[in-house]
């Protein structure tokens, strides 16, 4: 590794929460400056282990600035990732806040990624959602799959209603159980097989519980064993998949919000709401918002 040090603009910012410490944590580390170095791929990794987060992500200037705003690189504390939500979200926040972007009106920002450019619409109130990029992969999950991920949860396997691939970047599948308190009960140690997977759980609330339209409709779980993280606070990626999987099936309406983190101690919510404007769009090439708020919480200096 290199012996190199640098001083960085750093943040840390809660996603998908309108309260701090009650979303999912993320680390920023601005690489704008263009006399600063860019760390290595090895300096980025190794400090994404040390932070222990889910994901830091590293804010770069993007390659063709004709086309995007800004570039990231994700990682968690296992690896690189070429696409994650939450991540998405909290860096374009901070690119808007550390280069002094006033939003006056709805905006449009390009983010530059591994798996492309993502659209993504800052709304006046602070809110900002990304477009969910599309499936790389989908259908049925293997049986023994669902069963390693039952036995890690210590859930019955007859509570899965249905399993589906939605790998996005992530290779996310998702399990659909038969109710929100079932997602809620589930176990999130990793199990030996289960350390080679990436999954999660949805469940729907009773009618009862969602008096008005900011209930959420499903509680949502993910585990991302094979990240190295038992559990996720809450997962734009994950809930990305799951919209484009209900949403295009017909199994949800074309807006809903899901809770996530209530496990672990959060609020989380995520706005899902497919672009219904263009009635003469067929609804399976419809774009699908994933959405939320972001709150500061730090502000400061890193050395790498």
């Amino acid at each position: 590794m290199s012996t190199t040090t640098a001083t960085y603009p750093f943040y840390q910012i809660d996603v998908f929460t309108d309260k701090r410490y009650l979303g999912n944590p993320l680390a920023v580390v601005v690489v704008l400056d263009p006399s600063l170095p860019v760390p290595t791929d090895a300096q980025m990794a190794h400090y994404a282990t040390w932070t222990n987060l889910s994901e830091t992500t590293f804010l770069l200037p993007p390659t063709d600035s004709t086309k995007a705003d800004y570039r990231v690189r994700i990682f968690t504390p296992g690896g690189e990732l070429p696409f994650a939500g939450h991540p998405t979200l909290g860096t374009c926040r901070v690119f808007l806040e550390h280069t002094g972007v006033a939003i006056s009106e709805p905006k449009k920002v390009v983010q530059e990624c591994a798996v492309g450019l993502v659209e993504l619409s800052v709304s006046l109130d602070g809110s900002i959602a990304f477009v969910a990029p599309p499936l790389s992969k989908t259908g049925t999950v293997e049986e023994d799959k669902i069963q390693i991920a039952c036995d890690a949860m210590g859930i019955d396997r007859k509570d899965i209603l249905e399993a589906q691939w939605i790998v996005n970047g992530p290779e996310w599948f998702a399990m659909w159980v038969k109710d929100a308190e079932t997602v809620l009960r589930a176990k999130r140690n990793p199990t030996d097989q289960s350390k080679a997977l990436k999954y999660g759980i949805l469940g729907e609330y009773p009618v009862q519980q969602r008096q008005n339209s900011q209930d959420p409709l499903f509680e949502v779980r993910t585990f991302p064993h094979a990240s190295g993280v038992d559990e996720d606070p809450v997962t734009g990626s994950f809930n990305a998949g799951m919209a484009q999987w209900l949403i295009g099936s017909d199994k949800a309406p074309a807006s809903y919000i899901a809770s996530q983190g209530l496990a672990m101690g959060r609020r989380g919510r995520v706005v899902v709401k497919r672009d219904d404007s263009d009635a003469s769009i067929d609804k399976s090439k419809r774009k699908i918002w994933i959405g939320g708020h972001q709150v500061f919480c730090i502000r400061g200096a890193v050395q790498i």
